[in-house]
């Protein structure tokens, strides 16, 4: 949860959510609010977020893992990953599915230690479960 750090990510590192969930009733964004006011409206999503933990729909990934492995997989010419901005927050949507799923296929060739062909493995298992859940589209929120 923003705000709250699990794992392995230390208290200064910074993060990036990545949640499946129901569709926004419109699109809000916070690029102008404080990081501040955005972890203060993201813990109220805590509990929905546990819920989604439990059930294998939320990854947590601290950025100082997943950038090196962006870099050696072709960093900004991802065009989702590479855009994906650990200070904003963002919606993808099924649309997206295939593209994310060829990106996670070239993170996979680029994972050259344990800790990224884990990361990689979770992209997957997360993507899976989008597949499974045709109603959501996928959240990232960044630190």
């Amino acid at each position: 949860m923003p705000g709250q750090r699990r794992g392995r990510r230390s208290v200064t590192g910074v993060g990036l959510l990545l949640v499946l969930r129901l569709p926004p009733p419109r699109p809000k964004s916070l690029r102008r609010a404080t990081r501040a006011q955005r972890r203060e409206r993201h813990r109220a999503d805590a509990e929905e977020w546990a819920t989604a933990e439990e059930r294998g729909l939320l990854l947590d990934m601290a950025v100082e893992d997943l950038l090196p492995l962006m870099n050696a997989a072709g960093g900004n010419r991802l065009p989702i990953f590479g855009q994906l901005d650990p200070w904003s927050d963002g919606v993808l949507g099924r649309g997206d599915l295939p593209q994310l799923n060829a990106e996670v296929d070239r993170l996979e060739a680029a994972a050259g230690n344990d800790v990224e062909r884990g990361l990689v493995a979770a992209l997957r298992a997360l993507l899976a479960r989008w597949r499974d859940e045709p109603g959501l589209v996928l959240h990232w929120y960044g630190d």
